[in-house]
Order: C-alpha cells, then structure tokens, then sequence
C-alpha cells in the first residue's frame, strides 16, 4: 500500500512538474494559451474552407513524381546499406584493425548522421544544383550516418566464437567478414535497412520541397500559388504511401527476424 502511494505521489509531482515547466516556457516566448484555445475552432474552419473538397485535377502528375519520391528514397537507402556496412566494418569493435580509420569512419559517420537533411540539402545546392540527384545525394548521405551506427552496433553483438575459430583455421580478414560475420548480421542489416527506406520516404517529401524533386516539389508548387485542395491530395497521397510502406517493412522485418 505504501509502495501505491510513493508511485501515486511521484505521478502527481510529474505531473506538477510538467505543467509549471510548460508554463513558464510558454511565458518565456509569450505563447498565448487563452487565445490559442479560442481560436482554435476558428482554425478548424479555415482548414476545411481551404483544403476540402481535395482535388485530383493533377492526379496523374502527383502519381508520376511519388513514384519518383519513392524511387529516389529506396535508391538512397541502397547506396546507404553498402556504405554503412563497409563504415560499419571498419569503426567496429571486433572488426575495426587500422585506430586512426575508426576514427576518422566515425566521425564522418557521426558528422552525416547530426546533420539535420534539410541543412545537408541547403549547402550542397550550391554544388549541385536542383533535381532529383541532389535529392538522391542528400538521402545516401543522411542514410550512411544513421545505418552505419546501427550496423556497428549490430557487428559488436555478434558470437565471438565464430571469428575465433576462423581464425584459428587461418581464415583471411575478408573471408572472416563474409563468412562469419555478415551472415550473422544479414537478418539485422535487412531489417534496419528497410527502416531506413521508410525513414527516407518522410525525409525525400522536405528534400524534395528544398531540392526541387519528387512529390515535394509539387507540394512547394501547390503552397507558392496557393492551389490548396491539390496540396492537400498529394499530402494525402504521401501519407497513404507511408503507411503503406510502414506496414510493409514491419512485416518483412517480423518475419525475418523470426
């Protein structure tokens, strides 16, 4: 009974906690509480005003550049995979030889992963210009920083005796990494992979505003000249694709790692 009441005192001090910490928070940037409640049927109304009935007027185009989305984040998170599996390799704690490669592998890797991507989109549009390889560029590059931490992690908790006893048979570096350590890692190195394909598909739609590329850019069109029914149709169509994809992820993982 005791132990209920200790719990039910530290919810209540939570809770306390939360709501004074918010309060003053909100008084720091001088949120206005009264009016953001009053005003928020008024807000309502104004979405359904502008954004419903949804349009499918360009229904065709918004079909051809998801697709397109959807393509560019698959091929990102491809060309993460193999580079985050080699980065992987080399900064891991039973793989990684050569110190100053594991330093220098990590601290890209940690540099790509801190980067939010719509910085990484904004400062490589000066070398790149706009388009679809932008696009694809800044979806490998934020794919490689986070895949490589996971893969790492993954090789770390790989048996130990498996490389031991090829190494004791005289195996070579490579043939230890493709024998023992890959095929144990395989079920984890697919199934983060897809999580990032899926991480992709929610990141390519802001890239895509910033890059000039896939169903983003029609977005950023539809807001310019304020076409917001057709905005919020490949909105929709965008979201459908994740759920979509989520699902189909979360399955193939399940099974996998079954």
């Amino acid at each position: 009974m005791n132990y209920l009441k200790k719990k039910q005192r530290i919810l209540v001090f939570t809770c306390i906690a939360v709501v004074v910490c918010t309060a003053l928070v909100g008084n720091a940037i001088h949120f206005q509480w009264i009016d953001s409640i009053t005003n928020f049927p008024k807000g309502i109304a104004r979405f359904i005003e502008l954004y419903l009935p949804p349009s499918f007027t360009d229904f065709n185009t918004m079909l051809i550049q998801l697709w397109s989305t959807i393509l560019l984040s698959v091929a990102g998170s491809f060309v993460g995979m193999v580079l985050g599996l080699f980065a992987a390799i080399a900064i891991s704690k039973k793989t990684g030889k050569n110190k100053l490669l594991q330093l220098i592998v990590r601290f890209i890797a940690s540099l790509t992963r801190n980067i939010p991507e719509g910085v990484w989109a904004i400062t490589l549009l000066i070398c790149f210009w706009f388009g679809e390889f932008l696009a694809f560029i800044v979806l490998s590059i934020i794919s490689f920083g986070f895949l490589t931490r996971v893969y790492a992690d993954a090789i770390d908790e790989t048996n130990a005796a498996c490389i031991e006893a090829l190494e004791a048979t005289g195996s070579s570096y490579w043939q230890i990494i493709f024998c023992a350590v890959i095929p144990e890692v395989m079920p984890s190195l697919i199934s983060w992979g897809l999580y990032s394909a899926e991480n992709n598909i929610r990141s390519s739609t802001i890239i895509g505003m910033l890059t000039g590329s896939g169903i983003g850019y029609l977005i950023s069109n539809y807001k310019h000249f304020r076409q917001f029914t057709s905005l919020f149709t490949a909105i929709l169509l965008v979201v459908i694709v994740i759920l979509i994809f989520d699902q189909t992820s979360n399955y193939v993982r399940r099974r996998i790692m079954e």
